[in-house]
């Protein structure tokens, strides 16, 4: 499996707590992506276990949707803005998902094998969305934490 690990910042000069890593486009990434993300959530030292878990599903949607919609590497960015986790999976696929609502039944051709990710992501998020990337998209959503979590320690 190829990661490559892009940085605290990915090179932005955010002051906020930021993770960033490209992932090759493969049935792994989806794991790795989970792995990466809890750590970086133990990290910032955010402690509910609700958040955690939903944060972590999140992911795994998007990027499991990046995979099997893309063709080149997935880009995942994660950032810590005060009291909410922010997501972003960018893929090379211009396509965007329809956001802000919820897919109903008929749009979803067979509910045992596809359909649910954006559904759980809409469930679980403040809110979400996509915008035009290069020649691709990010998918993102915003998580409001339970409880601030207390500040990350600086890296040295």
């Amino acid at each position: 499996m190829s990661t490559k690990w892009l940085g605290i910042d990915g090179g932005t000069g955010h002051a906020q707590p930021t993770a960033v890593w490209e992932l090759a486009a493969e049935a792994r990434a989806a794991s790795r992506a989970r792995a990466l993300t809890g750590q970086a959530l133990r990290d910032w030292r955010v402690t509910d276990p609700a958040d955690i878990d939903d944060i972590v599903l999140m992911v795994d949607e998007l990027i499991t949707n990046a995979v099997v919609h893309g063709t080149g590497p997935v880009r995942l960015r994660l950032t810590l803005d005060g009291p909410q986790i922010i997501g972003e999976v960018t893929d090379d696929n211009p396509a965007t998902p329809i956001t802000g609502v919820a897919p109903t039944a008929p749009a979803v051709l067979d509910w045992s094998e596809a359909g649910r990710g954006l559904l759980l992501v809409c469930a679980l998020a403040t809110d979400f969305g996509a915008r035009p990337e290069g020649t691709g998209k990010t998918v993102w959503f915003c998580r409001l934490l339970a409880t601030d979590p207390p500040p990350a320690p600086t890296p040295p």
